[in-house]
């Protein structure tokens, strides 16, 4: 049988043997996720969630800016934790639009411009063109004391210039806006630039673009435009030593410097594994007195936890079920797709193989996906010959 009439039949028959799998087990679909497949995932609590809590009311209570360090072996669930605290930031500042939340994913080369830029892109004109109307509503000596907070001389040219287009109903803001966006990200210098803003130097260096990003926090802030700014950085690892010493240094500097040019209003979440940290510590020694947070995700260490983990994936899959089913009503109470003797069993066979690789426990992701591919096996016995 050719792969398209296998996909038709199953197609076809979808609808039977997915109502099989809802009368048995109470899902629609496998509840566990592949190695391969690393975001929509439950989040089991652990005891760093609380420490992430207190740090997120600090900050939200006192504004003063809070540097946490998440480390943790591959798999362990270090993607899975930003996720969650991504989605649930965005949740609770949903109705405040002074709050950024900003993830950022590294590119293979260390570069830390990108970061910034992607700070500035989230901002975007839509910010810009607020400060600009805020700054031209003020009296000329409270609208100098504000863009005054700014130390880059250039930084300040480009408040006036948005602040004057404003004020007198310039019918080129959407040309000075762009402008001034594009000379944020650091883009080639054109006339339009010098005419519409004023300035004669590109943003070319990391520290004149964390420089500027820091003036355009603090004014934002002084114009109550902005409360703070939550980055969530993932998979630090990937400055690795394979690459030279001098851009990861280069790197490392740029964090340093962010940190320190923002005393407040940034909540700065970064993960990244042990040995990652221990280089990165080594090579720049002063890092380590910014990243001293540091909370550490471990692999799974019993079978008890492994099957609190099983039972949180399928309950979640169960009500997900049960919501994208409003035809469906489950007609008794669904079995277990394992039993607790068979959890204890996979997870004791996962340590096994954890041990011979130098490590204790069991990853997330290694148990998760012997789940996937167990249920995968389990559900083909439903499924169309």
């Amino acid at each position: 049988m050719s792969l398209k009439d296998k996909i038709r039949r199953r197609e076809t028959s979808g609808p039977d043997y997915q109502r099989n799998f809802f009368d048995k087990f109470g899902v629609l679909e496998n509840p566990f996720p592949s190695a391969g497949q690393p975001f929509g995932h439950p989040h089991l609590p652990t005891n760093i969630d609380e420490k992430i809590v207190s740090a997120i009311q600090e900050f939200e209570n006192t504004h003063r800016t809070q540097v946490l360090v998440i480390e943790g072996t591959q798999g362990v669930g270090k993607t899975n934790l930003l996720n969650y605290y991504q989605s649930e930031l965005e949740e609770l500042y949903r109705e405040d639009k002074t709050f950024y939340i900003i993830r950022y994913y590294p590119d293979p080369e260390p570069s830390f411009d990108a970061i910034i830029r992607r700070v500035f892109q989230e901002m975007g004109e839509k910010h810009l063109r607020e400060m600009a109307y805020k700054l031209c509503g003020l009296n000329p000596e409270e609208r100098s004391s504000i863009i005054d907070k700014s130390k880059n001389h250039e930084a300040r040219l480009v408040l006036h210039a948005l602040s004057k287009c404003a004020e007198s109903k310039n019918e080129n803001i959407d040309f000075v806006l762009e402008a001034a966006i594009e000379w944020l990200l650091g883009l080639r210098l054109l006339n339009k630039h010098r005419y519409f803003l004023g300035v004669r130097f590109r943003l070319d260096t990391v520290e004149s673009k964390t420089q500027v990003l820091r003036d355009i926090i603090y004014v934002s802030v002084e114009l109550k435009l902005l409360r703070g700014i939550f980055l969530l950085l993932d998979e630090l690892e990937k400055q690795d030593y394979s690459l030279s010493t001098t851009p990861v240094l280069r790197y490392l500097l740029a964090i340093r410097a962010l940190i320190d040019a923002s005393p407040t209003h940034l909540f700065l979440m970064m993960a990244l594994t042990p040995d990652a940290r221990l280089r990165y510590f080594s090579m720049l020694p002063a890092i380590a007195g910014r990243l001293q947070n540091v909370y550490t995700l471990s692999p799974l260490e019993d079978d008890k936890v492994a099957f609190s983990l099983y039972k949180q994936y399928l309950q979640e899959a169960r009500k997900k079920a049960v919501s994208d089913s409003n035809d469906r009503q489950m007609k008794a109470k669904p079995v277990d797709i394992f039993e607790r003797e068979e959890i204890i069993k996979i997870f004791k066979a996962l340590s096994k193989k954890s041990e011979e690789k130098g490590i204790q426990g069991v990853t997330h992701r290694d148990f998760l996906n012997e789940l996937y591919l167990k249920t995968q096996d389990l559900f083909k016995t439903f499924q169309p010959s």
